[in-house]
């Protein structure tokens, strides 16, 4: 089944390749499919990786053909009604070339598993070669660059759990009023959702205390937060409050009911 899928994609992929360098033959050096369609790891949902390798060596790119070349590109792209989503990049030769030299990973993978379509001149198919006999090595400002980038990745993904927790902090608060509203309250700055929660719903036994600890305890880490305190936010921590939140959200949906 993935061959054959592998080849229908590889179909879709020829087409519209033949078709973008019939159009623009004078500045297309190569165009080559890669991703999971090239490796041959592709799922029926996988788009069809594409990338464009443009001349800018010979030809000059002024913001005249920059704009030309886009926007007859989109235009093309959009025309052509294929069953897969195409995902095009549009490459020059110079960035290419400049990167494959010191070996950055992405360019590296992209001619390991890449699959020529268009090679005018034959510039990629030597490139495979040339990496298959260890002769594109990646270089030390590689090394420096995928290492340097390695933070930023982490730090992104702590502001992902900060922006889920802080979401399911926010839940709590908006779910909260609205009970509390439900029973004629206004409703109050959430430090002082706890004390009014306790005093209109758990004193009466309308609500387990629990959910009263849980929202302490959010709002505790919310306001550590709010301060840069993030060392103790882990993907367990959210996962535990993600349902925390969802079962304190159904409770006060349920005290609204009972106060219509």
């Amino acid at each position: 089944m993935k061959k054959e899928q592998a080849f229908r994609d590889y179909d879709i992929a020829y087409d519209y390749a033949t078709k973008v360098y019939q159009k623009f033959r004078e500045v297309v050096k190569s165009i080559v499919l890669f991703g999971s369609t090239a490796k041959e790891t592709q799922q029926t949902k996988s788009d069809v990786d594409i990338i464009i390798i443009v001349d800018d060596v010979v030809i000059k790119w002024d913001q005249e053909l920059i704009a030309w070349y886009r926007e007859e590109l989109g235009k093309l792209t959009a025309s052509l009604k294929y069953p897969k989503k195409l995902h095009v990049n549009t490459v020059t030769l110079s960035t290419f070339w400049n990167e494959l030299l010191i070996g950055e990973p992405v360019v590296i993978n992209v001619v390991r598993y890449g699959v020529s379509l268009i090679d005018f001149g034959g510039f990629f198919e030597p490139l495979k070669v040339l990496l298959a006999r260890g002769k594109i090595k990646p270089s030390p400002e590689a090394i420096y660059n995928a290492l340097r980038r390695a933070p930023f990745h982490m730090s992104r993904s702590k502001m992902h759990l900060i922006g889920s927790l802080d979401a399911l902090y926010w839940a709590m608060v908006d779910s909260s009023h609205a009970a509390l509203m439900a029973a004629k309250q206004v409703p109050p700055s959430p430090e002082h959702i706890p004390q009014l929660l306790n005093d209109v719903f758990v004193k009466k036994g309308m609500l387990n205390s629990k959910y009263v600890d849980w929202y302490k305890e959010i709002y505790a880490v919310a306001h550590h937060l709010s301060h840069g305190e993030t060392a103790n936010i882990t993907g367990k921590f959210i996962e535990m409050y993600q349902e925390r939140a969802d079962k304190f959200i159904g409770e006060m949906a349920n005290l609204v009911k009972k106060l219509e």
